[in-house]
């Protein structure tokens, strides 16, 4: 059976709108000391996390690995940003949680976040974007089945 729809060029597309989409957080959420992405994160924290997360559940949602989340983290940490919350049960297990900075200057990194998803996506319709949205979610889901087999598959060829 042939392929009617060049799966090829929508990985590529795909890869192409991320690339494009991380080039607009530098260009319209860049500031003197902070990139477009570390204010997007913050804007994420303030927005799901005011209570604070563990850095394995922000690495799960925001799709990032552990070690690239330290480093924003550390960086955000040094800048008064965020701060830890001990954990007494698991000193593994830290809480990471918005600083009193973050809570007052929050409202204009929030201001210009929306105004650039506003922006950028103004050319879609909301049924647009409820479709895109929830085309999004099911490439996700299965990607993350895929890797999950391919994990356990890793795991059983290990095991005696």
């Amino acid at each position: 059976m042939t392929e009617t729809f060049p799966t090829e060029e929508l990985l590529s597309m795909m890869k192409k709108i991320s690339l494009e989409l991380s080039a607009q957080l530098e260009l319209k959420l860049k500031t003197e000391d902070m990139s477009g992405v570390q204010v997007y994160f913050l804007a994420y924290i303030l927005r799901h996390h005011k209570e604070g997360s563990c850095l394995t559940e922000l690495c799960r949602e925001v799709g990032v690995s552990k070690p690239t989340l330290s480093v924003l983290v550390k960086k955000l940490r040094e800048k008064g940003y965020l701060c830890f919350q001990e954990n007494p049960g698991d000193i593994r297990r830290k809480k990471i949680l918005p600083t009193a900075r973050l809570l007052d200057e929050g409202d204009e990194f929030l201001q210009k976040v929306s105004q650039m998803e506003t922006e950028i996506y103004s050319i879609f319709s909301q049924k647009e974007k409820e479709s895109l949205g929830c085309l999004e979610q099911k490439l996700l889901s299965w990607l993350t089945r895929l890797e999950q087999e391919e994990s356990q598959n890793r795991q059983e060829v290990l095991l005696p």
